[in-house]
């Protein structure tokens, strides 16, 4: 309880302390204000110039303009009589007998011809077969593949667009269970 009273009264005494003396506070002398200037007096406005005097002479009075036409468009006719709307008479729940059955359908009947015979088949006779020895056919070797020159791929450190190599590192979270 001590400690702690002893930290309150050392930080209060810090926060209290004189720092006047120290560089950077250059606060402005304390100024009295100076006494208000004597009135100034203002010397009245001139006198306003007369109004200028009335001429004596005649002026005939103007014709009044003539009158306008306006044109206003006629009425709308009286709308046309409406036919009275007549209203269905409300579903009445009854029995409604089932439909009678329909007539037996008559029987139709297609008449089809007989199909044309076909014709007869023809027969040719294939020749005796005969003891030959017929060898195989040459065989032609596949051209050899032309190796072109395969570009390098760099997988692991790409080249960037500034020329320099940056190197990629993953990074692995591992999470341990007590």
């Amino acid at each position: 309880m001590k400690l702690l009273a002893a930290v309150v009264l050392a930080i209060l005494a810090v926060a209290h302390a004189d720092v006047s003396h120290l560089s950077g506070y250059n606060y402005a002398p304390v100024s009295i204000p100076a006494p208000a200037p004597a009135p100034i007096k203002i010397a009245p406005a001139p006198a306003p110039a007369p109004a200028p005097v009335p001429v004596s002479s005649y002026l005939p009075p103007q014709q009044a303009p003539a009158p306008i036409q306006i044109e206003v468009p006629a009425p709308a006719p009286a709308p046309a009589p409406v036919a009275p709307v007549k209203v269905a008479p409300a579903p009445v729940n009854q029995y409604i007998p089932p439909a009678a059955p329909a007539p037996a359908p008559a029987p139709i009947q297609i008449q089809v011809s007989a199909p044309a015979p076909a014709p007869a088949p023809v027969q040719v006779s294939a020749p005796a077969p005969v003891n030959q020895y017929i060898p195989p056919a040459p065989v032609k070797a596949a051209p050899a593949p032309i190796l072109a020159p395969q570009p390098v791929l760099e997988e692991i450190e790409p080249v960037s667009a500034d020329g320099y190599r940056y190197k990629t590192i993953r990074r692995r979270v591992v999470r341990r269970r007590y």
